[in-house]
């Protein structure tokens, strides 16, 4: 079941309460923004279901292969997520929380904990290669 648009407004609530880049004034818009969210949400939930892309279409001239509508529904609730977010000064990274498990910044870490005091390497004068 896919989250409801109260459920999006709480979350961009408090990311903008983090960032201290909330005021209530924000209310319609982060609304919008919620509202944009749970229809892309909704669109990829029936988009996983698909088994074809296209669907036959009957206009004036006969019939026609278009792409399906859900298609569109998804892009439209693309871009107005796009110009939400940077109305409001969100980034991807702000809604979507930092990574759970990231191989580069857990080697990092390890890297970090077991590393003594650094060697520092010097290089050899003339002298001491011919001895």
């Amino acid at each position: 079941m896919s989250k409801s648009v109260e459920d999006y407004q709480k979350e961009i609530v408090r990311v903008m309460k983090s960032h201290r880049t909330y005021t209530k004034a924000l209310d319609m818009q982060i609304h919008s923004l919620a509202s944009a969210m749970r229809n892309l949400d909704l669109a990829n939930q029936q988009i996983d279901g698909l088994t074809e892309v296209t669907v036959w279409e009957t206009t004036r001239y006969g019939e026609k292969l278009a792409p399906h509508p859900v298609f569109k529904i998804a892009k439209d609730a693309q871009d107005m997520i796009t110009r939400q977010m940077k109305a409001l000064g969100l980034t991807v990274e702000d809604l979507a929380g930092e990574a759970d498990e990231d191989p580069l910044t857990d080697l990092t870490k390890k890297l970090t904990k077991k590393r003594k005091a650094p060697k520092i390497i010097k290089p050899l004068d003339d002298a001491e290669v011919k001895d």
